[in-house]
């Protein structure tokens, strides 16, 4: 009886091989990444199940609307508003298909793929500022940041994991005190209760830890509406 060695190359391609082969069945059995959200609840009527205004979608998701029920939509990266009535609304990228109901729809100014970034990093530990900080040369002014997101409303909407103060400090222009407001809830409208920010501004807003480098749009107005444009998510 004799026993064949394999030699040290050719047990690592023999290795290689097996690996190869156990790929597709090894993915097989792996869990599904979750969908990243696509889209945004401005409101919803009440009896609705499973969702609730400020929440995130992701594309997949169904929406099941008694008659006389409504659900308003926003996409991040197409930046279409929708308000649906009754039917079987399924969550799309940039749009919902519905079965069974009506559905109005229009365009806002957004920042598309800020949003989505936003949405991305929302909620997660130890979120900072996206962008890293500009250097200044030796003897030179610092250059400002480049802004995380762009608002086209001067009232921004706060949602927060949690109730407590967000401070807003003005970064283009020097000599204004720091403003800081006491989030009661998770989600504050300014439009309703709050400041204004200045068209053209750039700021920085901050809750506890995580901060956003935000620039007001200069043609932003002061009136209230639909979350998207305007939303600052913690």
């Amino acid at each position: 009886m004799s026993v064949a060695f394999q030699t040290p190359a050719r047990a690592l391609a023999v290795s290689a091989l097996l690996l190869l082969a156990a790929a597709p069945a090894a993915r097989a059995a792996d869990p599904t990444p979750a969908s990243a959200p696509t889209a945004l609840v401005e409101d919803v009527s009440d009896g609705v199940g499973g969702v609730q205004p400020m929440d995130y979608l992701s594309a997949g998701r169904s929406v099941v609307l008694k008659a006389g029920q409504t659900l308003t939509l926003s996409y991040l990266e197409s930046c279409v508003n929708e308000t649906i009535t009754g039917g079987t609304v399924t969550v799309g990228a940039r749009e919902s298909t519905v079965e069974g109901g009506q559905t109005a729809r229009h365009t806002l100014p957004c920042d598309g793929g800020q949003l989505l970034l936003a949405a991305n990093e929302a909620g997660k530990a130890g979120v900072t500022v996206f962008r890293s900080a500009p250097i200044a040369l030796p003897g030179t002014p610092a250059p400002q940041p480049k802004p995380d997101l762009t608002l086209f409303k001067t009232h921004p909407v706060l949602v927060l994991t949690a109730p407590g103060p967000v401070t807003i400090d003005r970064l283009d222009v020097s000599g204004i005190a720091l403003n800081t407001i006491n989030v009661p809830g998770t989600t504050l409208d300014t439009a309703r209760q709050g400041p204004a920010l200045e068209p053209g501004g750039l700021y920085k807003v901050t809750d506890g830890k995580r901060s956003f480098v935000v620039k007001v749009d200069p043609k932003a107005t002061g009136d209230g509406g639909p979350a998207l444009g305007r939303l600052i998510r913690f």
